[in-house]
């Protein structure tokens, strides 16, 4: 007689003289800090991936429960593969503070008594497939591979396939079961436990074993599942072991606090329901009552990762267009499509914005540089747009960055300007939801020779003693610096240029209300009014235009296309052999692959080129160096131009991209 456990034991195969798998897990750094919270977002992001009926909401539910060892024996027969952890090695300091931990909570008798563990389960969802071979199957890619994901569209949440770190986290013996039943009603069932290349019973064995009655393979015949584990309709039970019972209202708290943080939009929509241990229901006709309860601030001033307030997002929403203090705008950008910002104008906010795609899961929220009082959501649904997004994510799904996307071990250019398109459009929004003023330079003939005006690096490496302007004063300021200098004369300092007559010109900002609207005509600029007025006639053509390097083939859609960037950047000039050299030392802050860098001299009137005599980087055309390859962190350019003068060098650069 079978018993309770059916047939199913421990099957980790034998380790063949091949690359061993040590006691580290490198995939736990992206869920460790929060692990229910880690747990409800890969959970519930999984389960609206698969979802059955999209006219019914997805449930999931967090149950709390617990088994008898005593029913099965074999289970517990993993406890001598994690003493072979042990064994296999003995002096690893990894080793002894992973396995030692697991070994002991197998000592006496209490997971032989009761044995915890929690159950995530889904409804309206359609299960997961499986069949032997098929590595394009969702129960493969879960249970049976590391690295690997199957979704069925571009909103789908996973694109790294280790999203299931997040359960085996949670598991104090790094073991889950799962039991599935697709839309087909066909079932499959296996346990799994992710350890390390350890010895059991005299020979050496894999890292990565199953429970099932299949020498290793899921068991799909329901008969032979265990009734505590069996699925009557389609979903999937995917069960943690190891669970301590008297975690449980900190858990349900946490996890509570974590479905309001980042599905409040799916759960409002109406496409999401959450219940938790019969303790908690969150569903759309209540959600606002849960806000008020487990988020009493109406504001957002949280700095801590993973801990925003979600309720002035959720008023963004849910309010949008009710008055002028909460709006909504949408447009149809040409990389993203389909994007709305909502903004909740309120007085005193921290200009946060919440990012979520179509998934409406949230992926961040992140300060803007302005102060205007406001909370905003940015939501983008379209399918190429999501596509773009998810490829920019991390392994934790929670950041869009231009490097995470790369091909062939490079950043992909199409990244950055998606997320420059997206940057532009909440600017935009902004400036129409926030009232302008317009600030209109005065010049003011020698007000320079009062201005100290700081750069972003001041303490570059690469300014030695004979580039320096002045020696401090020794007057220090209240936080123990001190700024002013006593400026050296032109001869005895090679750096500072000659005063140029007449003399030059400072500028002082002067802000002056005004009722214009972006459509009126007149001098009305958007923005902060840092760039100077556009002259009449044509002037220079300004970088970023890149109609004449754009080469389309014949079907009109490849080319050469560019998309100014923002790089910060220090320079100052030398005299070498008999030359003036100026020095550009920028700071990317990530990878770029080929940019084009702008050279300009800084005038009274206008800016005007610089010609480019000699570069150590890159090609030069005209002002324009080509070809260059910026580095993350730091990039060190010496150039020389023709008229072998100094000046105030204004740069400017854009990322040229191929699609």
């Amino acid at each position: 007689m079978a018993g309770r456990e059916k047939n199913c034991k421990w099957y980790f195969a034998d380790q063949p003289n091949g690359q061993e798998v040590g006691p580290n897990n490198a995939m736990e750094q992206s869920f460790k800090n929060h692990p229910y919270a880690s747990l409800v977002r890969e959970s519930i992001q999984n389960s609206l991936d698969a979802v059955l009926d999209k006219s019914e909401p997805v449930v999931v539910k967090f149950s709390f429960m617990e088994m008898q060892g005593v029913d099965y024996p074999e289970f517990f027969e993993l406890q001598h593969h994690i003493q072979g952890c042990l064994d296999y090695f003995p002096n690893n300091h990894n080793a002894k503070v992973t396995y030692g931990p697991m070994r002991k909570l197998f000592e006496g008798n209490k997971y032989h008594d009761h044995l915890g563990f929690i159950r995530v389960s889904d409804y309206n969802t359609k299960g997961m497939t499986y069949e032997e071979g098929n590595t394009d199957t969702p129960f493969y890619a879960f249970v049976r591979s590391a690295g690997v994901t199957v979704k069925d569209s571009a909103a789908a949440g996973g694109s790294f396939g280790f999203g299931k770190a997040a359960y085996y986290l949670l598991s104090p013996i790094n073991t889950i079961i799962v039991s599935t039943c697709t839309d087909n009603y066909q079932k499959y069932f296996e346990g799994a436990a992710s350890l390390c290349t350890h010895t059991y019973k005299g020979s050496k064995k894999m890292a990565f074993g199953y429970y099932d009655d299949q020498n290793g393979k899921p068991i799909t015949e329901e008969s032979d599942i265990p009734a505590k584990f069996r699925r009557s309709e389609p979903g999937t039970d995917i069960n943690i072991l190891g669970f301590e019972m008297e975690d449980a209202a900190e858990a349900i708290q946490e996890m509570a606090e974590a479905v309001l943080r980042n599905f409040w939009m799916a759960i409002y929509n109406g496409k999401l329901v959450v219940c938790i241990n019969d303790d908690v229901e969150i569903r759309k006709d209540n959600i606002e009552e849960m806000m008020e309860q487990y988020f009493e601030d109406t504001d957002d001033s949280t700095r801590k990762a993973g801990y925003y307030n979600p309720r002035p997002y959720f008023d963004a929403v849910r309010l949008a267009g009710s008055s002028g203090k909460y709006l909504l705008f949408e447009d149809n950008l040409p990389l993203l499509g389909h994007v709305c910002l909502y903004v909740f104008k309120k007085k005193g906010a921290t200009d946060k914005i919440a990012y979520i795609r179509a998934l409406q899961m949230l992926v961040y929220s992140k300060r803007t540089k302005t102060n205007h009082g406001l909370y905003g959501v940015f939501y983008c649904d379209s399918e190429k747009g999501n596509d773009l997004l998810r490829n920019m994510e991390n392994p934790a799904h929670d950041e869009w960055k231009a490097s995470n996307w790369r091909v062939n071990g490079r950043a992909y250019g199409m990244g950055r300007i998606a997320l420059q398109e997206m940057d532009n459009f909440i600017t935009e929004c902004l400036s129409n939801a926030f009232s302008l003023k317009e600030k209109q330079a005065i010049d003011i003939k020698g007000l320079e020779e009062f201005l100290y005006i700081p750069t972003a690096y001041e303490e570059d490496e690469d300014l030695d003693s004979e580039s320096q302007t002045g020696d401090t004063t020794g007057t220090v300021q209240e936080d123990g610096t001190s700024m002013t200098t006593d400026i050296t004369d032109e001869e005895d300092n090679p750096t500072v240029t000659e005063r140029p007559a007449p003399p030059s010109t400072g500028h002082v900002m002067i802000n002056k209300t005004t009722m214009a609207t972006n459509t009126t005509g007149g001098n009305l600029r958007s923005g902060h009014g840092e760039a100077e007025r556009k002259p009449k006639t044509k002037g220079i053509q300004k970088p970023g235009n890149a109609n004449d390097i754009r080469t389309e083939d014949e079907t009109g859609e490849k080319g050469l296309f560019a998309s100014p960037i923002s790089i910060p950047y220090r320079t100052f000039s030398q005299h070498e052999n008999g030359g003036i050299y100026h020095y550009v030392v920028l700071h990317p802050e990530e990878e770029i692959e080929n940019v084009r860098l702008h050279f300009f001299a800084v005038g009274e009137e206008s800016d005007e080129e610089l010609q480019i005599a000699e570069s150590n980087i890159g090609n030069i055309s005209g002002n324009i160096i080509r070809d260059v390859h910026l580095p993350e962190g730091r990039l060190r350019l010496r150039v020389r131009f023709t008229d072998n003068m100094k000046h105030a060098v204004k740069l400017s650069a854009e990322e040229l991209y191929e699609i």
